[in-house]
């Protein structure tokens, strides 16, 4: 497996560290390591191991940086990448765009409690966002809406090697109290400061020690920080160090190690660093040093903010000889057993293989019912092929419950009927760019889901060239005279899925319909297509007449009549005119229920091909009738299916109401004999 880390520099800090050790730890092993940065201390030193670095300014905060996103996508393919891993957001922007379409997958990891939700929203993006501690993975998934199943919490890890453990006893000769990071407002040195005055009056030859470095932008704070060392006349006491390579060394010598932050910390590599060491620890209870640190038990929590609670709590570990070993033994155990590198790093591997062992799929189908239907084979050829896979389909909201207990998909997400809005298309595209998906297949292929398909930036894309179809990664011609599955099976032809049958398919269902059905031979009448195709309608005077013919010629049948709420009137005037009466379930059935009680059909008649397609699907013989729409184009061959259409100058004008003075002339002359003699074929075979 080959794996670029991307971060903006290999200075010294605790993200470069990680990398830095990251990439030691599985050299000559499974992983190859190849990292892309700024530059900086460590870069060097990754050479002298035989780590290949590439150094480009990555760390750019302006539209600059996009420009490198060819380079990038060069390096994932001269290199083989497997898998981008970004560390940083400006890095994550650029390696994001040109891991798409590539072979690579793009996982991130959330150093940080990001505020600037739209510069930060790349981070949420990965198909894995690992997470150093369970503050950070809140935050990721509430402020930037990440999916829990996508975040994988990890915390730093301390190199036990370096890092080597000194009794406490031997610690009491030391004077020096250390605070350890980035000269910051947000690391709140001015209230230890301020509590440390406190300290020194009972312990005059202490010394603090602030390990840091200020940028330019934080001169002045650091002046600040001096200034009050010189109010409160600890000039003596208080040392600012600066930078330091080697932290192992400063708390090899130190006492107490205090962190002060301010704000939530998303974890607190320093904290464990010095359990290692067998530092006692006082810091703030904020974000990840809450999850490192068990008051009273491996370390001492004070509240943020508070000069006066820092004193106490440093005072109560130097006063107390006891209490500081007891702590000290209890966080090197912990270090031990949760924060060893080798834990830490064989659970990033864990997060490789998974990711690359592993595919999320969106396919889209928006509507009909009936294309709905004639996509369950493409849904299960498709986890056939991936069975590991995530399987998720987009759908009308309408349609969710049919999709209730399907074996071939594991999510149903839904859009409201006016989805095609500008708004609504980039609030769903909002959504699906957070579930990370490789592969989008555009079954639907119109304008709004290809738009759908391309804002969701999958890795890769899916459909026919027609209506945008250029927005998707890999796309081909339509062919108008393809049957309905041939054309859904080319697409699939493109991610190497062949169909084995051609056919229509439904699932096994377990649950019972709550109708109860006659003793009987029951044949199904379908009397309406939808509201939008009037023209489909076969006759009520021909339903009626071949509902009275049926009963003459099968006195063992009873006739079922279906169809939606639309076609409730409808159907009562039939039932009402018929001797005798046949079982009305017009607005009684649902997406659910419908299967159910199709499957116990003897036969099924019907203009709609929506239910065409689902009575084909659980094996009910069944007439098609066929008069505006070309049957060719609009159903699967199959030997239950016996389409009656009659030719007409006028045939196949896909009009949604008839031309004719409205009387569906096409559909008229397809009369009740004709479906009788074809209901006779069928059932005395």
């Amino acid at each position: 497996m080959r794996v670029m880390q991307i971060l903006p520099r290999m200075n010294i800090g605790g993200v470069e560290r990680g990398v830095y050790d990251l990439a030691k730890f599985f050299k000559g092993k499974d992983i190859t390591t190849i990292i892309v940065s700024g530059g900086g201390r460590l870069a060097n030193e990754l050479e002298d191991l035989g780590i290949k670095h590439y150094k480009l300014p990555v760390y750019r905060k302006s539209l600059f940086g996009f420009f490198l996103a060819p380079k990038i996508r060069k390096i994932i393919e001269d290199e083989k990448i497997d898998i981008v891993h970004a560390r940083s957001r400006v890095p994550g922007w650029i390696s994001f765009f040109a891991s798409r379409s590539s072979r690579a997958h793009f996982i991130t990891t959330a150093h940080g409690i990001y505020k600037n939700r739209f510069f930060s929203e790349v981070m949420g993006w990965g198909k894995f966002i690992i997470a150093p501690s369970k503050v950070v993975a809140r935050h990721m998934r509430d402020r930037f809406g990440v999916p829990e199943d996508k975040i994988k919490i990890i915390s730093r890890w301390v190199d036990l090697d370096k890092f080597n453990f000194t009794e406490y006893k031997t610690r009491r000769e030391s004077n020096y109290i250390v605070s350890v990071g980035r000269i910051s407002q947000s690391k709140g040195y001015e209230h230890l400061i301020k509590g440390f005055k406190k300290v020194v009056r009972f312990n005059p030859y202490l010394k603090l020690k602030i390990i840091g470095s200020a940028d330019k932008s934080k001169q002045r704070y650091l002046e600040y920080l001096k200034t009050l060392v010189n109010r409160f006349s600890l000039n003596y006491n208080v040392e600012f160090v600066g930078f330091k390579q080697d932290i192992e060394d400063v708390l090899a010598k130190a006492r107490i190690l205090v962190a002060p932050s301010v704000i939530e910390e998303s974890f607190g590599r320093v904290v464990v660093e010095a359990f290692a060491c067998g530092v006692p620890v006082v810091a703030t209870a904020v974000g990840g040093f809450k999850e490192i640190i068990q008051d009273g038990k491996n370390g001492v929590l004070v509240e943020p903010e508070d000069g006066l609670a820092i004193s106490k709590g440093i005072l109560r570990i130097l006063d107390d000889s006891s209490f500081a070993e007891r702590i000290v033994k209890q966080a090197r155990e912990d270090v031990e057993r949760k924060y060893t590198m080798e834990e830490c790093l064989l659970k990033t591997k864990e997060v490789y293989e998974e990711t690359t062992e592993t595919l999320r799929i969106l396919v889209i189908k928006i509507s009909s019912l009936g294309d709905l239907i004639l996509s369950l084979p493409s849904l299960k050829a498709l986890r056939d092929e991936f069975p590991r896979s995530f399987i998720s389909l987009l759908t009308l909201k309408k349609y969710r419950s049919f999709f209730y207990d399907c074996p071939y998909i594991d999510e149903v997400i839904t859009l409201e009927d006016k989805y095609k809005r500008v708004k609504n298309i980039f609030n769903i595209a909002s959504i699906l760019r957070r579930r990370s998906f490789d592969y989008v297949v555009d079954l639907q292929n119109n304008r709004s889901s290809h738009l759908i398909s391309f804002l969701s930036f999958p890795r890769q894309s899916f459909g026919y060239s027609l209506r945008g179809g250029f927005l998707l990664t890999r796309n081909l011609k339509y062919n108008r005279q393809d049957s309905p599955l041939l054309s859904q099976e080319k697409i699939l032809r493109l991610l190497g899925i062949k169909f084995v049958e051609k056919k229509l398919i439904f699932w096994p269902q377990e649950s019972e319909h709550s109708i109860v059905l006659p003793a009987a031979d029951l044949i199904g009448i379908n009397i309406s297509a939808s509201r939008k195709w009037q023209s489909k309608n076969w006759p009520r005077e021909h339903i009626l007449k071949l509902i009275d013919l049926i009963h003459k010629n099968f006195c063992n049948s009873r006739v079922v009549l279906f169809g939606d709420e639309d076609s409730k009137e409808e159907a009562r005037r039939i039932e009402t005119s018929s001797l005798p009466s046949p079982l009305n379930l017009c607005g009684k059935t649902t997406l659910r229920t419908l299967p159910q009680v199709m499957k116990s059909l003897k036969l099924f008649i019907t203009p709609d091909t929506a239910t065409l397609h689902l009575s084909l699907a659980l094996g009910v013989p069944t007439i098609a009738l066929f008069g505006p729409t070309n049957p060719s184009r609009h159903t699967v061959q199959c030997k239950n299916l016996y389409v009656l259409c009659e030719k007409m100058p006028c045939s196949f004008c896909y009009r949604s109401k008839c031309g004719l003075d409205k009387k569906n002339a096409c559909l008229t002359k397809i009369t009740p004999g004709k479906v009788l003699i074809k209901i006779k074929e069928i059932l005395n075979r």
